[in-house]
């Protein structure tokens, strides 16, 4: 009997969740398609939901972008723990370099405002990835490498930089986001290669 009670309440929860998973995937489409231009009921429209569903779950745009924008922030780091957990030094920096560079590309005409009117607050969940990248060149000085004296704050203070500071809008425009990541990671390699060394 008790059972019984809880199953509509369980599909309750299961819909809310689906429901929310739409939403979010909708509002990643349009505002990377229009920016921040994009109105509620667009987002509604394209999740397939009603407008009240949508301010059931998000009562307003910035709530909905916040929640858009920190999936997006946890699915990089996912992304990032997974390469510097499984991956030799420099493999991981490029593995890296390349998830963020994707990550802006998925973000499209939305990447540019999210840096415009969030530079501050963007600045606050990057501890954890600022962390990683100290911990693959650590690592990767260590090996060999990287070149023995790296400093590896500024180093990573450098590569996070280029990430939060507007410039990959205007690398990207040159020839796209793909081949960004790879101009990117041979230059940063070639920055921190041993001395002796020819290739990174």
């Amino acid at each position: 009997m008790t059972e019984s009670l809880h199953a509509p309440r369980r599909a309750e929860r299961a819909d809310s969740a689906a429901n929310r998973r739409r939403i979010l995937g909708a509002a990643r489409e349009a505002f990377a398609a229009r920016g921040l231009d994009v109105e509620m009921r667009e987002v509604a429209q394209r999740a397939g939901v009603g407008v009240g569903t949508l301010y059931r779950h998000f009562d307003n745009r910035e709530r909905l972008l916040d929640a858009l924008l920190e999936e997006t922030k946890d699915e990089l780091l996912r992304r990032i723990e997974d390469a510097v957990h499984t991956e030799r030094p420099a493999s991981a920096l490029r593995a890296m370099i390349r998830a963020s560079i994707e990550t802006y590309g998925q973000f499209g005409a939305l990447a540019e405002a999210v840096l415009a009117h969030r530079g501050v607050r963007s600045r606050e969940g990057h501890a954890e990835f600022v962390a990683l990248i100290e911990e693959v060149l650590r690592r990767g000085a260590a090996e060999g490498v990287f070149r023995a004296d790296l400093d590896v704050p500024l180093a990573a203070a450098t590569l996070e930089s280029l990430f939060i500071s507007g410039a990959l809008l205007e690398l990207a425009r040159d020839g796209g986001y793909a081949g960004l990541a790879q101009r990117i990671s041979d230059f940063f390699l070639l920055a921190v290669r041993p001395l002796s060394s020819t290739s990174p």
